[in-house]
């Protein structure tokens, strides 16, 4: 360069990469900027009336300082210099029922700082104070806890079979009277429990009967409940207990059922009978027992109930021809018919009649017979066969029901009765009986649909068979017809004699 030495040249020019080098190698050494850290989760808990604990996390390790006041220019500083992640400050000496302001903060290792929004409390004078702990509505399967504070609260309970209660259920609501409904219990158990209310500054206050515990056991279970022996005024109910219990069946003909009856032996297996009950009537039910301890456990439970439905009452009245007599006998049926529909099939139904047909001719001693009937009924006809005693009988009709309170049933029936009179044939006395429901007019349905016009042809040809038998019968034509029916079955029972002998 013109006008320079060339010596001072050379140096300066070394002296400018000597720079440039070190320059290079301090931004190599120092190491790269940290970001800073972030604070969440900041949250003030177990205040009393002059304390309060403050909260908060950060994702970087740093140290801790809340920042506090009466106002929002806050001016108390709590410092912490530990670097954790979890940070925790507890204020104390703090004045009693007053909203607290504050913030906190925290400087990572590469020295920035963080700060908070700022938040606020108020100090609480009190914890809730618990009372009127108690377990009620026990069942097999579920408990309801429940007690009181003096200030809102929420409500959680601690519970199970050992000590400390390893199950919790909770409500978040603040209440003044608190409950909780246990489910899912083992029957016949000893739970233990405890429970625990925090307001709405988050204090908490346990009672746990001082770790001791307070206890309650579950219900015994109940099992195959089942109504059964029905009969037009009565009914058997029967279930069983895994342990010995006393007996409560509630029962009525609408909901809730309005009469009981009760037993108060303890015992596994029980049996309440029900009595005096109206014919024809569908009846709900629940059935309930007592342990030891007193705990009760019903079924169904909830409001539900079971049902059952009480038989018709039969009394029919007719007449009857049979081979050992000489006239028209007078006849009639008293008993009950239990009907049941069948599943799989729209107005079928299963038949069940029980009762005592009584025969009688003019001022002779009246025969009783027993007859256990088995049979269908589809629609407004039946048909029902002999099935428990020894007798034999067959019996079809009609069945008509006009409403509520009216029913009508005509029916005919074949009896092969003992014979102890040792006539010539060899199996039996054969009876046929007509039977129907005095005083009680044919029910006639309107014509429309098919099943509509069936059950109209059944109706008006049953009225009419009717009417006509009233005028036959105790006349001499009804004498003339019974002695007639009287030499047919005789007929019939000589020429069964000839082959097999006749067991219906």
């Amino acid at each position: 360069m013109k006008g320079w030495p060339q010596p001072r040249l050379r140096e300066h020019k070394v002296a400018i990469a000597a720079l440039a080098a070190l320059l290079l190698l301090w931004l190599l050494a120092a190491p790269a900027s940290a970001s800073p850290l972030t604070i969440t989760n900041v949250s003030s808990g177990n205040i009393t009336d002059t304390t309060a604990t403050i909260t908060w996390t950060t994702d970087l390790e740093g140290n801790s300082t809340v920042n506090y006041g009466n106002t929002t220019e806050l001016g108390t500083i709590v410092p912490d210099g530990e670097f954790v992640f979890n940070h925790s400050i507890t204020l104390t000496g703090l004045d009693p029922a007053t909203l607290h302001y504050y913030e906190v903060s925290s400087t990572g290792s590469n020295g920035d700082t963080v700060v908070s929004n700022i938040g606020n409390f108020t100090t609480d004078p009190y914890f809730p104070t618990i009372s009127g702990i108690n377990a009620g509505n026990i069942t097999n399967n579920s408990a309801i806890i429940t007690w009181t504070t003096d200030r809102l609260a929420d409500s959680t309970v601690n519970y199970g079979t050992s000590i400390p209660p390893s199950l919790a259920a909770s409500d978040i609501t603040p209440v003044l009277n608190h409950t909780i409904t246990l489910t899912g219990l083992t029957p016949s158990t000893l739970y233990y429990f405890g429970v625990s209310s925090t307001n709405q500054y988050g204090n908490t206050t346990v009672d746990n009967s001082g770790g001791f515990f307070y206890s309650f056991t579950t219900g015994l279970m109940i099992s195959g409940v089942s109504a059964g022996n029905i009969t037009d005024t009565s009914a058997t109910i029967t279930w069983t207990t895994d342990q010995p219990g006393n007996s409560t069946v509630n029962y009525g003909n609408s909901t809730p059922p309005g009469f009981t009856a009760s037993d108060a032996t303890p015992v596994f297996n029980h049996s309440i009978s029900l009595i005096g009950l109206t014919p024809g009537t569908l009846y709900y039910y629940d059935v309930s027992s007592s342990n030891a301890e007193g705990t009760t456990t019903f079924s169904p439970g909830n409001n539900t109930y079971y049902t059952f439905t009480t038989a018709v009452h039969l009394d029919l009245q007719g007449w009857g021809w049979c081979t050992s007599y000489g006239d028209v006998a007078s006849a009639s049926l008293v008993g009950y018919a239990t009907v049941v529909e069948r599943g799989n099939a729209s107005q079928s139904f299963s038949v069940h009649a029980v009762g005592n047909l009584t025969l009688q001719v003019g001022n002779a001693t009246p025969e009783i017979v027993p007859i256990d009937l088995y049979g269908s009924r589809v629609r407004t006809l039946f048909y029902l066969r002999q099935e428990v005693t020894g007798e034999s009988s067959t019996f079809t009709g009609s069945w008509l029901t006009g409403n509520d309170t009216q029913l009508y049933i005509m029916t005919s029936g074949l009896l092969a009765l003992p014979n102890p009179e040792g006539q010539s044939f060899l199996t039996a006395r054969l009876c046929f009986v007509l039977l129907r429901t005095p005083d009680v007019d044919v029910p006639l349905g309107q014509p429309g649909s098919f099943v509509d016009d069936l059950n109209y042809i059944v109706g008006w040809s049953t009225k009419y068979y009717d009417k006509l038998l009233d005028r036959l019968v105790g006349t001499g034509v009804g004498k003339i017809l019974g002695e007639i029916l009287a030499k047919i079955m005789i007929l019939i029972a000589h020429i069964r004699a000839l082959g097999t002998p006749y067991f219906w």
